[in-house]
């Protein structure tokens, strides 16, 4: 049995399973037996998403994640170079990152960074960025002024152009509807993945579980 460890909006999950520490008022950390959800949902992937991986790869991964969540981090760093060795760079699946950036308008600003990244076609290079500079939550490390020191590491972006966007909110709505998309769906904290397709629907792996999680269900789905 594993433990399911993540960001989560107090009250969406049973009380019953709760057995975390309060980290806001409106935010608990939150461990549960139940990781993979074995129900699957069925949705349409924002056709304006970028992704990692073949466009022929018939199977979808899909993070909902905030840029200021340590679980994301962690996900990023022990877990997603596994899935990239062997499902993304084999052809078998395309990896996208949706925001669910619920942790404070830090988070609302790091993800209308990545938007403001993709004009210019760097969305996984500031994804990979700032998940491997990760500062503490709503320490204030991303204030518009910090991403934008953020954004300037990385490499052939036009910093003035990034800045212009960062300054007009121009993906604000945007990032909010993301989130919207990840409530209806259920989810309710970070991170959350689904995994599957179109055809199948998708599972959803909840937390930062350990890559054995995350291939059984990938397997299971592609069998």
């Amino acid at each position: 049995m594993f433990l399911v460890i993540g960001y989560f909006i107090g009250g969406t999950f049973p009380p019953s399973n709760f057995t975390g520490a309060a980290k806001e008022s409106n935010v608990v950390i939150q461990q549960q037996p139940q990781q993979v959800q074995q129900q699957t949902v069925k949705f349409q992937i924002p056709s304006f998403a970028p992704s990692k991986g073949s466009d022929s790869a018939q199977f979808n991964i899909v993070e909902f994640g905030d840029y200021q969540c340590p679980f994301c981090e962690k996900f990023f760093q022990q877990v997603e170079p596994h899935i990239k060795q062997d499902y993304i760079d084999t052809g078998k699946v395309k990896f996208y990152f949706l925001d669910f950036q619920f942790l404070g308008p830090d988070s609302e600003t790091l993800g209308q960074g990545a938007w403001c990244a993709n004009d210019q076609g760097k969305y996984y290079d500031y994804h990979d960025y700032v998940y491997s500079h990760q500062g503490q939550e709503n320490s204030g490390w991303a204030t518009p002024d910090k991403v934008k020191t953020l954004a300037a590491n990385i490499l052939e972006l036009d910093l003035q152009k990034f800045n212009s966007c960062l300054d007009s909110k121009k993906y604000e709505t945007l990032v909010q509807q993301l989130t919207g998309l990840g409530k209806k769906l259920g989810v309710s904290g970070t991170p959350v993945v689904f995994i599957g397709n179109d055809q199948k629907g998708y599972i959803s792996v909840v937390g930062a579980q350990p890559y054995d999680v995350f291939k059984q269900v990938i397997d299971k789905q592609m069998s």
